[in-house]
């Protein structure tokens, strides 16, 4: 899927959903597409990139033929929606290995504060225009 902005995301839970609906609301100019990690696009990506087809513990943004994974990937999904929120990259300043680390606890922990759902639906989003698979 060339020139496209896609994300992939868990779709069973509840911070990731939340996240998405953030992003249709504030994605004002469509330039982002989604997934869920456990579709058959995700699972198709997570094979090509070498990671487990049941590792749905990070966001992952593809931008064009690259492709983001956890901190770096929200940071490019900012950046990608722009305006105001590319406040949201003063935090690049920081290492990686730093925020992939506060991100890999808040990911650890996400069921238990966000909750998780039986299955993801994604006419519950109401753009059916911005899904694939």
């Amino acid at each position: 899927m060339k020139n496209k902005n896609i994300i992939y995301f868990d779709g069973v839970c509840g911070l990731c959903n939340s996240f998405v609906r953030l992003l249709l609301k504030i994605d004002k100019k469509y330039k982002l597409k989604f997934t869920t990690l456990q579709g058959k696009t995700g699972q198709e990506l997570l094979k090509k990139i070498h990671l487990h087809q049941s590792d749905f513990d990070t966001v992952i943004f593809q931008k064009n033929e690259q492709v983001y994974t956890r901190s770096t990937a929200v940071f490019e999904i900012f950046k990608t929606v722009g305006g105001f929120w590319n406040f949201f990259l003063i935090f690049k300043i920081l290492p990686t290995s730093f925020t992939d680390h506060i991100y890999r606890q808040v990911a650890k922990r996400r069921f238990n504060l966000f909750g998780k759902l039986d299955q993801c639906d994604i006419s519950m989003f109401n753009k059916p225009g911005q899904f694939i698979d």
